[in-house]
């Protein structure tokens, strides 16, 4: 999300600011990544900065500070400048990011950053943008971007966002400079731990949904809208949703001639012996089927929500 500054000739600033605002951004980035942190440092020191980069690793908010860091590092050191960079509120320092969690940066939101990304800088010899969450890009929005990473207007640094740089889309991956975050322990472990976090919440909501959808519940739309899509705001997230439905699928299909150890959810046991009374095999089979079809459409201008939601009745549909 982005909006103009209420003052003339200032920038798009995101107003859902993505993470710390501290004005200590720059001790955190050090904590966080140390070496990358120092070799950002170093580069914009001896003017090897490049144009455009892929930063991939662990931790949200921390990320933010490191593109802060670097931001600052190019704009200046000056106190005035580093809060200015902290609150978001720098004119040549531009951030983007999913207008909501859990939603794609789409077209729109890179078509009105056009006024910025066709002017030079303001108060300084470069414009930054950020551009959080760079995996939620939808195709028609990375290949809107294309255009002003190939031919920048002026001297310009974009840094994209994001845990894992294969969930980048290939157009844009192949163009950007890739940095593998070196996380620091606590970065880790506090990854980790919001992992385990998310499961604990996140797992029995998906089998609750999935057999919402199996018994064809009329509450499916209203369950998935208001328990199970709050929990997942990462791509990350998503793909572990995915993962459950995937082997929930698989549990199905396989139910009536594995022994149990072999299933993924062998707490399910009663739930699978349920569908498998209720359902033929070769519907159940469908289902399996349509969930390994919804992995197709994540490179496709399909919401997340949406792909759930398609999900669902086609599940209801297939089973009659």
């Amino acid at each position: 999300m982005a909006k103009k500054n209420s003052n003339k000739g200032q920038t798009a600033q995101n107003t859902a600011e993505p993470a710390l605002v501290d004005q200590d951004f720059q001790a955190m980035a050090e904590a966080a990544y140390p070496a990358n942190y120092r070799q950002f440092e170093q580069a914009v020191a001896e003017d090897r900065l490049s144009h455009l980069y892929l930063l991939a690793g662990v931790g949200e908010a921390e990320k933010i500070t490191l593109a802060k860091s670097l931001a600052s590092f190019v704009l200046g050191q000056d106190e005035l400048t580093k809060q200015r960079v902290a609150a978001f509120d720098h004119p040549d320092f531009v951030t983007v990011l999913p207008e909501k969690p859990g939603a794609a940066i789409k077209i729109a939101q890179i078509r009105a950053l056009v006024p910025e990304l066709t002017t030079t800088a303001l108060e300084g010899q470069r414009k930054i943008f950020v551009i959080d969450q760079a995996d939620t890009l939808t195709t028609a929005a990375a290949n809107s971007l294309l255009k002003f990473i190939e031919e920048p207007a002026g001297p310009q640094l974009i840094l994209l966002l994001t845990n894992k740089a294969s969930d980048v889309l290939a157009t844009i991956r192949s163009r950007a400079q890739l940095v593998n975050l070196q996380a620091s322990n606590q970065v880790n472990l506090d990854s980790q731990a919001a992992k385990e976090a998310f499961a604990k919440e996140a797992q029995t909501k998906v089998f609750k949904w999935f057999e919402l959808a199996m018994t064809q519940d009329v509450a499916l739309m209203a369950y998935l809208q208001g328990q199970l899509l709050p929990l997942v705001t990462l791509k990350d997230q998503e793909n572990q949703v995915l993962s459950w439905l995937q082997s929930l699928g698989r549990d199905l299909a396989v139910y009536a001639y594995v022994d149990q150890d072999q299933l993924a959810f062998p707490q399910l046991l009663g739930f699978y012996k349920e569908m498998v009374k209720r359902y033929q095999p070769d519907q159940l089979l469908a289902v399996g089927n349509l969930i390994l079809q919804i992995d197709q459409l994540k490179n496709v201008n399909i919401s997340w929500q949406s792909r759930l939601e398609k999900l669902g009745l086609e599940i209801t549909i297939a089973l009659g």
